[in-house]
């Protein structure tokens, strides 16, 4: 007789994924991963975002830098990959933002709300990862560094104590996200603003359930790269205060809801209040 309760030997995930440690989990000497902070680097990554997503069809050729409402947050977070050159120069090679919930709600609202609120209500707190982008000149290095992102991302999404993160995935890179980030679908497929009206699907990761869920998938497997050992166990001890990283200065701000963007004019009286109380409780909470 069958088994249909038999649990799966993930075979067919290692035959799908096909990753090799070699290519996949060594850290290149001359690349590093932080939290972006200076004005340079927050623009590199922005620039970078708004070309990759106007080369496959995410944002309009003719718009201005990507940056949201949700970048002026004062807990959202851009990681970069910035790549040391010669004569002391850095170039940013790979980029990933984490958006915290808050009383201005996340990206995913605008096709999720009801899924999300469902969340919400049961006191879980959420981020959303939105403007993952690396070089074309560094294709070779794609994959790495794409998921040398997501480690500090995931790092300090626990170090927040966020229960849920939530992504939203185009129809090509499905795969990528359920079959080895493991993010699970919260609804179909849709037309999205933030996606240039071009269809994506909701995903969602329990960073309370992430620990065991990787190790059930990889662990004991021979898989030639082990992601729970690389997501959760050869993380160096996180040696900085709860809820660090700086929010965008008044300076950085202005440059670029004025200088670069056109967002000042977009932002509604509602988005304005919101981002002030939002930067008055930061100050608030850390005391300055």
């Amino acid at each position: 007789m069958l088994n249909n309760n038999k649990k799966p030997t993930y075979i067919e995930k290692r035959r799908s994924v096909r990753i090799r440690r070699s290519k996949l989990l060594n850290q290149s000497e001359n690349i590093e991963y932080k939290i972006a902070t200076t004005t340079d680097e927050i623009e590199q990554a922005l620039e970078l975002v708004t070309q990759q997503y106007i080369s496959v069809g995410l944002h309009k050729e003719d718009c201005h830098l990507r940056l949201t409402k949700y970048h002026l947050l004062p807990d959202s977070k851009i990681f970069i990959a910035i790549k040391k050159l010669a004569g002391g120069k850095e170039k940013v090679i790979g980029t990933l933002t984490m958006i915290t919930d808050s009383s201005m709600g996340l990206p995913m609202d605008e096709i999720y709300l009801d899924k999300l609120n469902r969340l919400r209500i049961t006191g879980l707190l959420l981020a959303e990862v939105i403007g993952l982008a690396t070089s074309p000149s560094e294709s070779a290095l794609q994959n790495n560094i794409v998921m040398y992102l997501f480690k500090i991302c995931l790092q300090y999404a626990q170090l927040c104590r966020i229960n849920e993160l939530m992504c939203s995935v185009t129809k090509k890179h499905i795969t990528f996200y359920e079959e080895l980030l493991l993010f699970k679908p919260i609804g179909e497929l849709s037309a999205y603003s933030f996606a240039n009206g071009l269809p994506i699907q909701g995903h969602r990761l329990n960073l309370q359930q992430a620990d065991s869920h990787f190790k059930e998938v990889y662990s004991g497997m021979e898989f030639d790269a082990n992601l729970h050992r690389f997501f959760f166990t050869d993380t160096p001890t996180y040696n900085r205060p709860f809820g660090e990283g700086e929010a965008m200065s008044p300076d950085q701000i202005r440059y670029f809801i004025e200088t670069r963007t056109q967002l000042l004019s977009l932002l509604s009286n509602k988005d304005k209040c919101i981002l002030r109380k939002e930067y008055i409780d930061q100050k608030k909470k850390f005391g300055y």
